[in-house]
């Protein structure tokens, strides 16, 4: 007697469907991770710009430094491509909590809409960062009022304080509970987000953003090496039952 291990058509198909989906969930976490680099990169390059106190000669002198425009202008597009990259991993992270939490979804859903709202607010805020920058440069605008310079950016600023901060904190929050209530990942990661999230409001300095962004590359990880170790189990295979032995 032996057994005949035989795969049908459906399940070949449902087996290049989850192969589809453990690959999309690995993208998706290492989008997570790029947003985060993105971020990093793009707030060195857009922040190159003056503060609204800076005197009137330093003003003038970054109006005439197109090599700062065009930092800022670099920067600006990583923001850009970065809150794209957080759409992709937001999508994942919102299945993963939808389908822990069940019903209406109801705060995974919260997640997702305080999450596109903060992919906005940052598209908007690089915007306003470079908006003089991109005048100069790239339309060759003859900008020579200080005043512009002092209030552009820093409504960029307030954009991340108010938009970014408390989209985020929502952001946070919501998923936070989910995690805590349900185990779909370590429970310490949403007690992280929960303490992560009491930063948020207080982003004065622009500065406090980082505990969001260092929640979101965890997060990120997590998911990662919690796809990794999901592919790697064994799954057995459909059998058939066992043909008689032939007989001489």
């Amino acid at each position: 007697m032996h057994t005949n291990l035989t795969i049908t058509p459906a399940q070949s198909k449902e087996a290049r469907a989850a192969l589809t989906m453990s690959q999309t969930g690995r993208w998706a976490a290492i989008s997570g991770i790029g947003f985060v680099l993105l971020m990093v990169v793009g707030s060195m390059l857009v922040g190159d710009v003056p503060r609204p106190d800076a005197p009137v000669q330093e003003i003038t002198d970054y109006l005439a430094d197109s090599d700062r425009h065009l930092r800022n202008i670099i920067g600006a597009y990583a923001w850009l491509v970065g809150a794209l990259a957080f759409l992709f991993f937001l999508t994942r992270l919102r299945n993963e909590l939808r389908a822990a939490e069940g019903g209406t979804g109801t705060l995974s859903s919260l997640v997702f809409g305080a999450g596109v709202a903060f992919s906005a607010v940052w598209t908007v805020s690089a915007a306003a960062f470079t908006s003089v920058a991109y005048a100069v440069t790239l339309h060759g605008a003859p900008v020579s009022e200080p005043d512009l310079v002092r209030v552009l950016p820093a409504l960029g600023r307030l954009l991340l304080l108010h938009g970014g901060g408390f989209t985020g904190l929502l952001l946070l929050v919501a998923a936070s509970l989910v995690i805590v209530r349900t185990g779909v990942f370590p429970r310490w990661l949403g007690w992280l987000g929960i303490v992560a999230a009491t930063a948020l409001p207080f982003d004065v300095i622009y500065s406090n953003i980082l505990p969001f962004w260092g929640w979101v590359f965890i997060a990120s990880v997590v998911i990662l090496v919690r796809r990794r170790t999901s592919t790697a189990a064994p799954t057995p295979g459909p059998t058939s039952l066992p043909r008689p032995a032939s007989v001489a």
